[in-house]
């Protein structure tokens, strides 16, 4: 009988031309990618790749294997979403980064899934490690934080954020680095007191002096409102306003000292995967 999974992995490996990084987008171990592929090997008793330190690269008959097989494990996969029963997942996220960061990822998996129907719930992130531990969501998608301990739940980092403070480059007359004593006029808009982006920026100044300042819990959208106005100053996730910084519309404050970058991916229970989500957390970790 055909061993699919075997050349599924070995079209993953061809396309990554590393163990590590196919393991990853498989999300399946690194010792575990190793044995299939040379489990298929001894099936065709043929040499599929040349090993190097930083990878690995297929031979001329596994370039020929590979071009053979790669249209008609598409067109597999295709089968499966279609006939497939329809499956609901549930993803718990702050829709805005998510959007920014992730959306592409999502809108290809729908694409490619049809059968899979995915649910967006945009509780407080309290309120969303509830439901993950009880199952009644599937996924969260967040800013890792570092309070947060459960035995039931795994997360899996996709990159680092970056939160920095912005302002409307027209309204910009700070030079360069600069400090907490410079902000004490001004009223910095930011997210409401839960959210880790303002944890995150308290905890990066609070071993330094003359850390008093003040604030203005808002949300999002209207820190966004403010900063069109007056000079007004926000704290934001760089990596969600980046089209705004790319058009010159806002720009960073070189401040002296540091907000610590924040590690954004994944949680879920780790008893509660099934294929479909796996494939979206595989369609994730291709950012």
């Amino acid at each position: 009988m055909i061993n699919l999974e075997l050349y599924r992995i070995f079209k993953v490996v061809a396309e990554e031309e590393n163990i590590t990084k196919a393991s990853e987008r498989l999300n399946i171990s690194q010792p575990a990618v190793t044995k299939h592929i040379h489990n298929l090997e001894i099936l065709l008793n043929k040499k599929l790749f040349d090993r190097y330190n930083k990878g690995l690269r297929l031979t001329e008959v596994g370039k020929k294997i590979y071009n053979e097989i790669k249209e008609p494990l598409i067109v597999l996969e295709k089968i499966d979403a279609k006939y497939s029963e329809e499956k609901i997942i549930n993803l718990g996220t702050h829709i805005t980064v998510f959007n920014k960061i992730l959306g592409k990822n999502l809108a290809s998996y729908c694409k490619k899934y049809s059968n899979v129907e995915v649910n967006i719930d945009r509780s407080d992130l309290s309120k969303l490690f509830e439901k993950l531990e009880n199952q009644k969501i599937d996924i969260i998608v967040s800013k890792k934080d570092s309070s947060y301990e459960s035995e039931k739940v795994e997360f899996i980092k996709l990159m680092d954020l970056h939160d920095i403070l912005v302002i409307n480059s027209k309204y910009n007359t700070f030079g360069k680095k600069v400090t907490l004593e410079q902000l004490k006029d001004k009223t910095i808009y930011m997210p409401r007191k839960s959210s880790i982006t303002t944890q995150n920026f308290f905890d990066s100044i609070k071993n330094l002096p003359n850390n008093d300042i003040n604030y203005n819990n808002i949300n999002y959208r209207t820190i966004l409102e403010m900063l069109k106005y007056d000079g007004n100053i926000g704290l934001i996730t760089k990596e969600a306003i980046s089209e705004e910084l790319k058009s010159g519309e806002l720009c960073q404050l070189d401040t002296a000292f540091k907000i610590k970058p924040v590690e954004y991916g994944i949680y879920v229970n780790s008893k509660n995967k099934f294929k479909e989500l796996n494939n979206l957390i595989k369609e994730f970790k291709m950012i």
